[in-house]
Formats: structure tokens, C-alpha cells, sequence
């Protein structure tokens, strides 16, 4: 059933559910005072949202470097009669959280995660191995400059510098909290009340732990993370740059002003793939897609391409922590 109120009440929504979730016995009564709403309104209206696929979910959002997991982008290079056989064996991976279609002789593009028991290249190879796969790149990311929730984190979301060391030593208690509250919350009035309960601990423990979390960097944030298509953004690039290293500088300052860019990480280069910066952008008409060229004009930027995505045929939420060993064709 549609909820019949102003769209500005509903943006609004959706911009505290992303940025400003409360962490409070009853946060959903918290955003109804702010938007001047009943509790019940706000509920009824983002089940609403998930219903109509706008919100994935409302959940911790996970540093998953924090807790020992490895992630890179990857590249395979697959003829075009394989690509379906080839992009079902890579989906069923479970660290695949991304799996695009792009326009390259570099067709297939995924993100892999790999748990703190597992190797990330050795994962990658098993999956080349079964894909009959030769050619590929492996693309950590070196740098992180730019990354926006106003849409929703996407391609690059759970990579964060090669070389962090980590200090935090989790525990198999850790590791239940993180299990339990990767998962959407219950759209109720105390969905953190019956959270607590189904782990046998106190609300304030939760809490406890969350702001712990925040504070050492195990947790980015708390909030909603949107579907990018549902709310128009229909067009959907990664543009691949190749940065001299006297203009990188300039690049990463004037970032900010090209809001359509939600991500951009420096990655490993080579000498047969010399591109080290990667842009996300998105786009709600095609034609938008000008304004990529005009930012290379701007900084004289000569070797860059635009991969659009073809086809999407992965895009979930990383499960931290799962079973690495049922991996086959």
C-alpha cells in the first residue's frame, strides 16, 4: 500500500535512514519527531521502500579489512559465447559481492572478498581454474579518496588500503555480533530490544559494542543502503584513468565538485594495463555521461576509458565471515 505523504517527508527519510540512523531503543519514533510524523508512519513507509526494492536494507555497514578480510577487483578477459557459463561459476562464490558485464575485452568485472583464513589470490585462481580463464587483472585498491553514500556504496565497497595492518583481535564473540547485525533489522519499534534478545544479551550490551566498533573503525556506519537504479540512476560507469603522477594531485582536489562520481580509488597498475585510477559515476540520462569527458578536458586528461555495465549479474551484501569451503562448479 502507498503511503500517502509529501515526497520531500519521504526524501528526508531516506537521507536519515542513510546518514543520521539513530541508535536508540526505539529509533524509528526518533525520526518521526524530527519529520514531524507518527512512529507507525515511518515504519509503514520504509517497509514500503523495501518492498518497492528502493531500500536493501537498514543494517551495520561493516569495515570488513578490520576484521581480517582481503578484497580486490578483479578483471576476466572471457569470449562472448562464455559469458553466461563463466559469470554463473564466479557468482557462486560466496565472496563475490559484485559481478558486472562492462564493454572490454576485459568483459567480466567482480569485487572478491576473501575471510581471515583464506588466501585472497589462491581464491581467485580456483575461480580462473574452474572458469577456464587465463588472461585476468588483479586490481587491489592502493588508495581511497572518494566514497559517497548518497547512493549507496557499489563497486568498491568493501576495499580499503593493501597494506593496513590489523591490531583489533576478534573473538567468536565478535564474530557472532557481526554475523547477527550484517543482517537487515526488523522493522518494528524495537528491533534492537528483539536483536539483543535473539543473541541472550542485554540492549545496552549491543549498543555497547556498536559505539565500540564505530570508535576503532569495525563499523563505517549504521543505516539504510539503497538500490542507485531505483531512485534514476539508470546509467552506471566505471571510468578507468591513467593519472601522470604530476596531475594527481589536482585530480584528487577537484573531485568533490563532480558529485556524480561516488567513488575513486588509485589501483595496481602494469605495464599492459597502465590505468591507476578508477571512477565510479552514475548517471540518470545517458547523455549525462558528457560531463566524464568534460572533466578530462578540464584536467587534460588523454588516456581514460568508460565502461559502461552491460549487465549486472551479481550485487549483494558481503557476508563477513562465511563458509569458504563449498566452492565448486
Amino acid at each position: 500500500m502507498e503511503v500517502n505523504l509529501p515526497e520531500s517527508i519521504k526524501k528526508e527519510l531516506l537521507k536519515i535512514v542513510q546518514k543520521e540512523f539513530p541508535l536508540e531503543e526505539r529509533p524509528f519514533l526518533k525520526i518521526a519527531q524530527k519529520l514531524n510524523i507518527k512512529e507507525n508512519k515511518v515504519i509503514e513507509i520504509l517497509k514500503n521502500f523495501q518492498k518497492n526494492k528502493m531500500i536493501r536494507q537498514i543494517s551495520a555497514i561493516f569495515n570488513p579489512w578490520f576484521f581480517g578480510h582481503k578484497s580486490a577487483l578483479f578483471a576476466f578477459q572471457v569470449s562472448p559465447k562464455r559469458i553466461e557459463k563463466v559469470a554463473s561459476i564466479i557468482n557462486k562464490h560466496p565472496g563475490v559481492t559484485h559481478n558486472y558485464l562492462r564493454n572490454h575485452k576485459y568483459n567480466l568485472w567482480f569485487i572478491l572478498v576473501s575471510p581471515p583464513e583464506k588466501e585472497l589470490l589462491e581464491e581467485v585462481k580456483k575461480i580462473a581454474s574452474l572458469c577456464e580463464i587465463e588472461k585476468y587483472l588483479y586490481l587491489p585498491a592502493l588508495k581511497v579518496f572518494k566514497t559517497s553514500t548518497v547512493l549507496e556504496e557499489d563497486l568498491t565497497d568493501f576495499e580499503k588500503e593493501e597494506n593496513i595492518k590489523i591490531t583489533y583481535n576478534f573473538t567468536e564473540w565478535d564474530k557472532m555480533l557481526v554475523k547477527k547485525l550484517q543482517e537487515p533489522i526488523p522493522l518494528i519499534e524495537e528491533p534492537f530490544q528483539e536483536i539483543a534478545k535473539s543473541l541472550g544479551i542485554e540492549q545496552r550490551e549491543l549498543f555497547s559494542w556498536i559505539e565500540e566498533m564505530k570508535r576503532k573503525g569495525g563499523i563505517r556506519r549504521f543505516g539504510a543502503l539503497l538500490k542507485h537504479d531505483k531512485m534514476g540512476f539508470k546509467t552506471n560507469v566505471m571510468v578507468v584513468w591513467l593519472i601522470e603522477k604530476e596531475k594527481k594531485e589536482l585530480f584528487i582536489k577537484k573531485l568533490p565538485k563532480y558529485l556524480f562520481i561516488t567513488h575513486c580509488y588509485e589501483r595496481k597498475s602494469y605495464p599492459h594495463w597502465k590505468y591507476n585510477f578508477y571512477t565510479m559515476c552514475h548517471f540518470k540520462k545517458n547523455q549525462e555521461k558528457e560531463k566524464i569527458y568534460f572533466l578530462a578536458k578540464e584536467l587534460s586528461i588523454k588516456k581514460f576509458l568508460l565502461l559502461e555495465t552491460l549487465k549486472e549479474f551479481k550485487k549483494i551484501r558481503l557476508k563477513l565471515f562465511y563458509d569458504a569451503e563449498n566452492f565448486s562448479i
